[in-house]
């Protein structure tokens, strides 16, 4: 689990290898693919580099990243949503052998069809390993509408799920 309440003095480096890994599961779960994910990491990290003397001096400067990430991802969702509607009816990309199982890859892409906030909820709880307490903090939401988001997708990606096997 992430630990944004680090002191005010960590340096961009130390917070680099903190988050890294969390905002990589994050980033992975929203776009769906560990390149796209990659990319909108870096671009989050890039953005607290060049921002990090107002950055580094939040007192939960992992959480700013999270948040920028979140961002990052809905915009790339919203392009991939456009361009999903022109692709649709083309071939599609069966998953290889080294990769993901096909009920991960299906679980992941039943979450990728969730309303918006309960689709980060999930991400960030399961992929980001994130206490509900700190998604409410990134999402800007209360606690007890975090828990909702996550109880009625659970309940959706059981049906969906469901309707998949």
């Amino acid at each position: 689990m992430s630990d944004d309440t680090v002191p005010v003095s960590i340096g961009f480096d130390a917070l680099y290898r903190q988050e890294y890994p969390a905002l990589i599961a994050v980033a992975t779960a929203l776009t769906g693919t560990l390149e796209d994910g990659e990319d909108a990491v870096q671009g989050t990290m890039l953005k607290a580099f060049v921002n990090w003397g107002r950055v580094g001096s939040l007192e939960r400067p992992g959480g700013w990243c999270h948040r920028v990430l979140v961002n990052a991802c809905r915009s790339l969702f919203r392009r991939r949503r456009t361009a999903a509607r022109w692709l649709a009816g083309r071939r599609r990309v069966e998953p290889s052998a080294d990769g993901p199982s096909p009920d991960v890859l299906a679980f992941w892409a039943a979450v990728r069809l969730l309303p918006e906030r309960p689709r980060q909820a999930v991400a960030l709880y399961y992929a980001g390993d994130l206490a509900v307490e700190e998604i409410a903090r990134i999402l800007t939401v209360p606690e007890g509408t975090v828990r909702s988001d996550l109880t009625r997708a659970r309940a959706a990606l059981r049906a969906e799920l469901e309707d998949w096997r």
